[in-house]
Formats: C-alpha cells, structure tokens, sequence
C-alpha cells in the first residue's frame, strides 16, 4: 500500500467510525500507463471494486464516442466528454483499487495537448476535475449505503415476520388450551352421567339378581331368562366401567395437552420479548443507516 493510501486512511478514519463519512478527493504525483503525472484520488467507502467498476466504465463513457479500454488493471479512454473540465475533450487514465476501507479510485487527466491536468497545468479545470470524481464517488457510495439500508431492513422484516409467527404460535397453543378445557369439560359431565348410569345399572342388577334367586325354587324357562337378563345387565355395567376409563384417560390425555401448550405459551411470550428487543435494535440501526444515506452529499 503506497504512502498516500495510508495518510488517506490516517485521514478518513474518524469518518469510517462515525455513521456517515467524508469523501474527499486529493491530488498526488502517481506511476500510470503514461509515466508518472499528476492525478487525482479518492476513496469510496463501503463500495465494492465489481459494483464500482462496472458503473466507472459507463459513466467515464458518458456522451463520449471513445470506446472504454482496460490494460494491465488500467481503465481508460480517449476522448472522455466533460465540458467542465474540457470542452474539446480530454483522454482519462485510472486505477481502481479494493481496500479495507473502500474503493481506491485513481484518475489522471490528460488534455487534448497531451499535458496531464493538475493545480499547475491547469488551475481553472482542477476544480471540476476533482467535481468529476467527488460526483461518481457520492453515487456510488449512496448506492453501497442503499444497498446497506436494504440489507438492514430485510434484517427488520424477517424480525418482524419472525415475531409473528410467534405469536400465531402463541394464539395457536391458547386455542389449543381453551378446546381442551372445553373438551374436559364437557367428557366430566359425560362421567357425571356416565356414574348415574352405574348406579342406576347396579340397582337394576341388584333386582335382578334377587328375582333370579326367587326363581330358584321353580327352575324353568323363567329362570334361564332371568339370569339371561341379569348376565346382559352386568355386560351392560362393565361396558359403562370401561367407557368411564375411557373417558377419564381423555381427560387425563387433554390435561397433559395443555400443560405442553402452556409450556409453548410461556416460551412463546418469552421469545416475543427477545423478539421485540431484537426489533428495537434494528430499527435503530435501520434510521442510523437512514440518516447515513441522507447526510450523503
């Protein structure tokens, strides 16, 4: 890294700290295709050397017939329009160059009368030569910051779908406890009728057995159909035993249902809280990058 990358840098450092940062464009005495001239260099922050490149070569080209050439990592062209810096015409010579803290982009500027422009040859043009980098290097950094605030904000918005999704979740495990509580209640008055039925059933049973031991005496047909009933009674009983299990293992299965769905009601709330934290972390970083964008000029 030549001396000047590093003053630069020495330079600009309390502005990549901050949000947004300074661009400046600075002449120095640098090795090109042409020898060593004068030129003029700038860093863009945040910018990438594929995104600037691609958008230095169309505007270099701007209004221009000259066709953009690249050699040996130098871009340039002959006959580069700009009617501030020349309005014959100037051919332009640059470098770029990916730091740490930005795009590095080198220009020299050669008039129609094959002098490099600078302070000296040229103290008139100088300004709007430096105009001419300070105006490609604000587009592309707003675009880099751009592309940050987009980044940032698709952080914000999957937050923000991640939070409700959470609680979807929560409604959907309170949904969950409220058509357990009512199923449990409604299987309870099952068992409520359900043990009426018992006892109801046992009275019978109870009856029934005492006619078929009154019918002992006289064994017969009725006695057979006495004790066919009261076997038909107790198979009665049974099944009514077994649907009150049942019913009490529904019961049982349902509590257990919601005390899982509680569990996700209590995570889910908790996760919520994070969540939102999250949220109001990243809006700040969202309106910083916001502000950033617009103090760009």
């Amino acid at each position: 890294m030549n001396k000047f990358i590093l003053l630069l840098a020495a330079v600009t450092l309390p502005f990549f700290i901050s949000a947004q940062q300074k661009i400046r464009v600075v002449q120095l005495i640098q090795n090109c295709s042409k020898g060593e001239q004068n030129a003029y260099q700038t860093i863009i922050p945040q910018a990438t050397l594929k995104d600037v490149e691609k958008d230095w070569k169309t505007y270099i080209k701007a209004k221009s017939k000259g066709k953009v050439e690249e050699r040996s990592g130098e871009i340039f062209i002959y006959g580069a329009v700009n009617k501030n810096i020349a309005p014959e015409g100037f051919n332009l010579f640059s470098t770029l160059l990916e730091t740490t803290e930005g795009v590095l982009l080198t220009a020299w500027f050669m008039r129609a009368d094959s002098v490099f422009m600078s302070r000296e040859t040229a103290p008139d043009k100088t300004l709007a030569a430096e105009k001419y980098l300070y105006d490609f290097a604000i587009i592309e950094y707003k675009a880099a910051v751009k592309n940050e605030l987009n980044a940032e904000n698709k952080k914000l918005a999957a937050l923000e779908s991640d939070l409700k999704q959470l609680i979807n979740d929560e409604e959907k495990a309170s949904k969950k406890i409220n058509e357990n509580e009512r199923s449990i209640s409604r299987t309870r008055t099952e068992i409520r009728t359900n043990e009426n039925d018992q006892r109801l059933k046992k009275d019978q049973i109870t009856k029934q057995k005492a006619t078929v031991e009154s019918l002992k005496s006289t064994p017969g047909d009725a006695q057979k159909a006495a004790e066919k009933t009261l076997k038909g009674l107790e198979n009665e009983l049974k099944k009514l035993v077994n649907e009150n299990e049942r019913l009490h293992k529904q019961i049982d299965k349902a509590e257990k249902e919601i005390r899982e769905e509680q569990r996700n009601v209590d995570r889910s709330k908790q996760d919520q809280y994070l969540k939102r934290s999250d949220i109001d972390r990243q809006k700040t970083v969202c309106k910083s990058v916001a502000d950033k964008l617009s103090n760009i000029k």
